[in-house]
């Protein structure tokens, strides 16, 4: 009984620090794992960066070397001073990538969301019908598209042009089907509130909807930057200049042209790589955030 007496006298803070030995065994365990497997995940990451800095013969040698014995940062400065002619230079390679992946991920989220906004909350004739018609191209192969779209390319003259891809990639049904599950999760009763002060649905879209779904709209942002950055087919067939080509493609043809020094190539992997995972850890926590809440509401 004095124990017992003794033990509720002590502070709660006190007594809630008492863990049990095998607490923090697991506690530590639990996190050893953890790091061991997400190392074991990103090591092929961790490898190709070591090896923009390492020779052909470091690379391909058994058994393979973690480290450089000699950092050769010039590896860096010889991709990005690489021109293959006709302004075909990996600076221009980026910005026409990240040109369209912008234009197309912001134009996205702009006409998404405004057609999102009417499925969701307006009402008008032939509803259901047109948002089932759009779900049901989802199921198209973009193998089946892929002539008919570089036909009607070829007779609008826009080949070899941006606008070849900017056109097509305005709006996707897949972004408008992700917002409108989106808009429907949020409560009616705040546009009801809205209404009762005078105000439009254009008013009600942008001061009350979209700030709402800012989870939803900047996770279609980042699948179409995304979508966009790792196209290849598409810009392949359209964009036949060196000075239009994207990452992708101009990796491909860069490949080819150094495919005996991989230390090169893999530094313009690097290129392509960075940028995309950079945008996903700063925006990492709204994409989680929006894909979570939309699973649960949706």
């Amino acid at each position: 009984m004095e124990t017992l007496a003794n033990r509720s006298s002590l502070p709660l803070r006190t007594l809630h620090r008492r863990k049990p030995a095998h607490y923090y065994i697991k506690f530590v365990l639990r996190y050893f794992l953890l790091i061991v497997i997400g190392f074991l995940m990103f090591s092929p990451f961790i490898l190709a960066m070591l090896g923009t800095f390492k020779t052909d013969l470091e690379i391909t040698a058994f058994p393979p070397k973690f480290l450089p014995e000699v950092w050769h940062w010039e590896n860096w400065s010889r991709v990005w001073n690489t021109d293959i002619g006709q302004g075909g230079t990996f600076p221009r390679w980026m910005f026409n990538t990240a040109f369209l992946a912008i234009t197309i991920s912001v134009s996205q989220v702009v006409f998404c969301s405004m057609a999102a906004y009417a499925f969701a909350r307006l009402k008008f004739a032939g509803q259901n019908a047109v948002f089932n018609f759009m779900l049901a191209t989802m199921m198209i192969p973009g193998a089946v598209t892929l002539i008919p779209a570089y036909v009607l390319m070829t007779k609008l003259h826009l080949i070899n042009s941006f606008w070849s891809l900017i056109l097509p990639g305005l709006v996707s049904a897949g972004g408008i089907f992700t917002l409108t599950q989106f808009f429907r999760s949020i409560p009616k009763d705040l546009e009801e509130a809205a209404f009762l002060d005078g105000a439009t649905h254009m008013q009600i879209f942008r001061i009350v909807i979209l700030p709402l779904a800012r989870p939803a709209i900047l996770t279609v942002l980042i699948l179409q930057f995304q979508g966009m950055w790792n196209a290849f087919l598409q810009p392949l067939l359209y964009l036949n200049s060196p000075d239009h080509y994207v990452l992708n493609v101009a990796l491909s043809i860069f490949q080819q042209q150094y495919k005996s020094q991989w230390n090169l190539t893999l530094v313009g992997a690097m290129f392509n790589a960075i940028p995309i995972m950079i945008l996903f850890f700063i925006f990492s926590r709204y994409y989680i955030e929006g894909v979570a809440y939309a699973g649960v509401k949706g």
